[in-house]
């Protein structure tokens, strides 16, 4: 193990120490986002919201931060987003570690209040502010830390004596290391040399699935077996987003912190499981057709017929696409749908226009779990615990 940031060793001695419980469980955390999404759009009012469980509004308020998440969703009529709420509670925790007591969201803060030596980090190539939350301490401005919320690069900054520790915050189960990519009018996985420039390690994946399968005819989803994959993979996680440690909450309610070096240890998986790891057939994601070839062959498999640009298929053949129990639209196959708002049905047949087909992307995902516990780490790290001064 070769960790030469004296700020992460200072971090690790300061997480494995003592007991650091977190601000909230892991239950009250789930307590709150199952509440907050089933409900908040029931009220007009987050007074009368908080009134209506008063424990879910006394732990709300317990973390600074996530009351911050909860009204600002609760305002935008929107659910909270997942994840969110575990990664403010585990910044926050670490805030109190450090003493910083004085906290910052940055969405309603006038950034200039900021002390100089923070603001000038808030910013980025293009002047944009990229953070939510700022934890510090007004008699100690040379340790505080950035929370940020963008998802194309890691959780937060902590700042010890002018050195960062960059943080990845993750539930103890949790998707990791997610990519797109694109497929040809065969089902083969196809890439950039841009995206072979910035996911080498996903390249040996890509061409071990092309060799024997493809996304039209793949029963579910492609599990990830290859213990090299699942490994570079998950490097390349670490790497892509830049972070050094990943912190997380343990069955106990307490903070632990590993660092990449665990993915190559012989015993990996008393460590990180990978299991379930997989390239889904069909991510989140929608697109205009990219394969125009593979559509026909689609419609033309369910029965249906291409007349200019309407298109008629058997209303038996096609699926409903749900979202929350609501259907949202109608599925040719798994590859591809139309929104419900596009379709007409007549004599048993969907009606629908082929501009308006809209073609899902596969992602190459890994499904990490943290299974150590606080023990198992403290002996991992126990030289750079025991010999730090």
């Amino acid at each position: 193990m070769n960790i030469n940031n004296e700020a992460m060793i200072d971090f690790l001695n300061d997480i494995y120490s003592e007991s650091r419980v977190t601000l909230l469980s892991n239950r009250q955390i789930k307590d709150i986002e199952e509440f907050y999404n089933k409900n908040y759009n029931g009220f007009t009012e987050i007074a009368d919201f908080y009134s209506s469980n008063p424990t879910i509004a006394r732990n709300i308020k317990k973390v600074k931060s996530v009351r911050c998440e909860v009204e600002r969703q609760f305002s935008l009529n929107k659910r909270l987003q997942s994840g969110t709420l575990c990664e403010c509670v585990m910044a926050e925790t670490i805030a109190k570690i450090y003493n910083l007591d004085c906290f910052a969201d940055v969405f309603h803060t006038y950034i200039r209040d900021l002390p100089a030596n923070i603001l000038y980090r808030l910013r980025d190539d293009n002047n944009k502010i990229l953070c939510r939350y700022i934890y510090y301490n007004q008699n100690d401005l040379n340790n505080f830390l950035i929370q940020y919320g963008n998802p194309t690069r890691y959780d937060a900054d902590l700042y010890l004596n002018d050195e960062i520790v960059k943080i990845e915050f993750k539930d103890r189960i949790a998707r990791a290391g997610e990519k797109e990519t694109e497929y040809d009018n065969e089902g083969k996985l196809v890439y950039s040399e841009q995206f072979a420039e910035d996911n080498p390690d996903y390249i040996p994946l890509i061409n071990r699935f092309n060799e024997e399968y493809n996304l039209i005819d793949i029963e579910g989803n492609y599990q990830i077996e290859d213990e090299a994959d699942k490994k570079a993979i998950l490097r390349s996680y670490f790497r892509s987003l830049g972070f050094e440690t990943l912190v997380s909450i343990d069955d106990d309610n307490q903070l632990i912190a590993i660092t990449e070096d665990c993915i190559d240890m012989p015993d990996r998986d008393d460590f990180l499981s990978l299991d379930g790891s997989e390239i889904r057939r069909a991510g989140k994601n929608s697109y205009r057709v990219f394969t125009p070839d593979l559509l026909l062959r689609c419609i033309e498999a369910d029965g249906g017929s291409v007349e200019g640009s309407n298109v008629s298929i058997p209303e038996e053949n096609m699926t409903d696409r749900t979202n929350n129990g609501h259907v949202t639209g109608k599925k040719i196959n798994h590859l591809f749908y139309v929104s419900i708002e596009n379709v007409d049905n007549e004599s048993g047949r969907v009606l629908f226009s082929i501009e308006d087909v809209k073609q899902l992307k596969p992602t190459l995902c890994v499904h990490m779990q943290i299974v150590a516990d606080r023990d198992v780490l403290i002996d991992y790290y126990h030289d750079i615990l025991n010999g730090h001064e």
